[in-house]
């Protein structure tokens, strides 16, 4: 059986990709200003956006309506459908797609990826090369919760500022560097 793939935008996958894959735009608001990250924004235009922003940008998960619409175009073959989703940690996208994806009575697994960006990227990757081994749906899943754990991104930051702005970091935290 064939298997298609959805990931969200947190994963850093750009256009063009494998036609198997489904990239979902979390949403980005800058002030009144709302975008789909990676659709109507790209990369260098949103950290234009942050540079010359006083306020930090706020996101939104992808709902669970645009996953059950993704994944219903996705089995419309008889497709087995991986989802796998920015950090539960960081976004709700994980718990929208887990919603949606009891809809379905079968064939459809979602898997946390625990990270974001090239981590998520990497897991996503590592799922599409299982499948083209062979590899089932169900089996490509619990290797994905199993492998994730071993995982480790690295982030070198030029300014602590955005953690700062963010509450990810204390004003002290930020100050010692």
């Amino acid at each position: 059986m064939s298997i298609k793939f959805i990931t969200d935008s947190g994963s850093d996958i750009l256009a063009p990709h494998d036609s198997r894959l489904n990239v979902l735009p979390l949403t980005i608001r800058f002030d009144e200003d709302e975008y789909k990250d990676g659709a109507t924004i790209t990369h260098h235009e949103f950290y234009e956006k942050l540079i010359e922003s006083d306020t930090l940008p706020k996101t939104s998960q992808v709902t669970p309506y645009i996953f059950e619409e993704a994944i219903s175009e996705a089995r419309s073959d008889g497709s087995d459908v991986l989802i796998i989703t920015i950090s539960s940690r960081l976004s709700g996208t994980y718990q929208s797609a887990c919603i949606a994806a009891a809809e379905f009575d079968e064939g459809v697994y979602v898997v946390d990826s625990e990270n974001v960006s090239v981590g998520e990227k990497a897991l996503v990757t590592y799922a599409m090369q299982l499948a083209d081994s062979g590899m089932q749906c169900a089996d490509i899943a619990d290797e994905l919760n199993s492998r994730k754990q071993s995982l480790h991104t690295l982030a070198l930051l030029d300014t602590l500022e955005y953690l700062k702005k963010g509450g990810r970091i204390s004003k002290t935290v930020a100050l010692a560097g």
